[in-house]
């Protein structure tokens, strides 16, 4: 898959897409239907999208990219809030000449995705938030045990409560590969964006098509509740659900999501 970095306000941006590859900060060739912008997890990487990547390809202008700190781009510390996060994301945008996306997140991703819709209206086609939420919870003990993996005094755990118990060795496998691209202050950085993010509010401002996308078997005990709250709340919005899918849709039923995302973007007013 075609990869290539970009610099964002003096910070190395990886960036994979489908197609041609192009020169150096060079945008790619996203002539093909909807240019459909994926952004990761907390302490995720573009890597988890590489399936829906090649199946929303044969018909679309997919790219995802690593946020700074994370796996291949450059920083060492998260952006820290949601805010600048959707700004680096707008920016990335703005050097790869797309005028307006599709935004397709997961997770901490997906409220970015919300953010640049509720900042960026005229540059948002439409959004697909995935096992997402407008107000996370992240208790207090999280964040301490994330503090004290920072600093080498607790162990480093693969969380196998993230993915559905049908999940298969490789995905697990897989994932957990990814997770360790990450350093564990990132993560914890992140977790403190989730934890002061909050649109709640703002909701029924959001004007772009919305499709809302949760795992069967997720077992985070707020993601159907946020998607609920996100599908009712945003006008218009649609709610699906994965069969057979935990907390991590793009690496657990990549073609399930794609096919979700393609039916969607199948129905966008022209």
């Amino acid at each position: 898959m075609p990869e290539k970095y970009v610099q964002v306000d003096g910070i190395a941006t990886f960036v994979r897409h489908v197609g041609a590859t192009t020169l150096p900060e060079r945008p790619p060739d996203l002539s093909q239907g909807e240019t459909v912008v994926c952004m990761h997890c907390a302490g995720g990487n573009s890597a988890l999208f590489t399936d829906v990547l090649e199946r929303l390809g044969k018909a679309h202008s997919p790219l995802a990219f690593d946020f700074p700190g994370h796996a291949r781009s450059g920083g060492l510390d998260s952006l820290g809030s949601v805010a600048r996060m959707s700004a680096h994301a707008l920016a990335l945008c703005a050097k790869l000449a797309i005028e307006r996306s599709v935004w397709l997140g997961t997770s901490l991703g997906g409220a970015v995705a919300l953010e640049n819709a509720l900042r960026a209206p005229e540059r948002t086609r439409a959004l697909v938030l995935v096992a997402s939420a407008v107000r996370f919870t992240v208790p207090d003990a999280f964040l301490e045990r994330l503090r004290l993996i920072t600093e080498g005094k607790a162990r480093r755990e693969f969380n196998r409560a993230e993915y559905s118990p049908s999940a298969s060795p490789d995905v697990l496998r897989r994932g957990f590969m990814e997770d360790l691209k990450t350093d564990p202050r990132v993560v914890h950085e992140n977790a403190q964006a989730a934890r002061d993010f909050d649109r709640e509010r703002d909701l029924a401002r959001v004007t772009s098509p919305t499709l809302v996308v949760v795992g069967e078997d997720d077992a985070d005990p707020d993601s159907a509740a946020q998607a609920e709250l996100l599908a009712s709340r945003i006008p218009g919005a649609r709610k699906v659900v994965i069969p057979k899918c935990g907390h991590r849709a793009a690496l657990e039923q990549p073609e399930a999501l794609a096919d979700m995302v393609l039916e969607f973007l199948g129905g966008l007013p022209r």
